[in-house]
């Protein structure tokens, strides 16, 4: 079992990191193999838009390291995604890992009603966990980092296991906030034994964030099954 974290912060110790190595370390004390990958020690070239790999599952950027990537998310069991706030908002790095992500989604065109379904091609359906961190700013600013975080969970077949919203770190920093740190060793033994024990997913949980996050009334994000 293999639980893989991308964290879009470029500091390995500050507060995302922090709060990555925390979740992972309970994890790895539960018995799983954990993983952190730093998206930004990674050379990622921005998504061109050619939507080449609706068709293909395949991007056509060639000559970075987004492979070695999604090699990374198709081999481990669970995801974790923590993102810091720039600005009120996610920052650019998180964005642009997750528009390269895009090659694992199943698009489906009715051209009767003209409505989409958005799948994934990922064979196996895996839980998810996004870690958001914020200086000065309340929870609410973590709407938007959800949001992305979402749809990226819903390109890779994943569910929405778990949120652990850190704001206003800049007066009590992760490393320092026993409280926190204690919930997230707990998640991580948690969701440990969550794939152990072939816990089924919260249906209902999931719902409420494809409602929460769908843009249009015409689009769904289907609840993909195991193929």
């Amino acid at each position: 079992m293999k639980i893989a974290a991308f964290v879009t912060s470029h500091s390995h110790n500050g507060n995302v990191a922090t709060a990555a190595k925390e979740l992972l370390r309970g994890a790895a004390e539960a018995g799983a193999e954990t993983e952190i990958y730093y998206i930004n020690d990674y050379d990622i070239k921005p998504c061109v838009g050619c939507r080449v790999c609706e068709k293909t599952d395949k991007c056509v950027i060639k000559g970075d390291d987004m492979p070695k990537l999604h090699e990374a998310l198709i081999e481990c069991d669970a995801y974790v995604l923590g993102t810091p706030t720039f600005y009120g908002d996610i920052p650019g790095s998180f964005k642009t890992f997750v528009d390269r992500v895009y090659p694992f989604v199943a698009i489906g065109k009715d051209p009767v009603t003209k409505t989409m379904t958005f799948g994934s091609n990922m064979p196996r359906r895996k839980p998810g966990v996004q870690i958001c961190v914020s200086g000065n700013h309340g929870a609410k600013v973590f709407d938007s980092h959800l949001k992305v975080g979402y749809f990226c969970f819903n390109d890779l077949n994943a569910y929405p296991w778990e949120e652990i919203l850190i704001p206003n770190t800049s007066w009590v920093a992760v490393k320092d906030n026993e409280e926190k740190l204690q919930e997230l060793y707990d998640k991580g033994r948690r969701l440990v034994e969550h794939l152990k024990n072939n816990e089924p997913e919260d249906k209902e949980r999931t719902k409420v964030f494809y409602d929460h996050f769908r843009l249009l009334e015409d689009v769904t994000l289907p609840c993909f099954e195991e193929k």
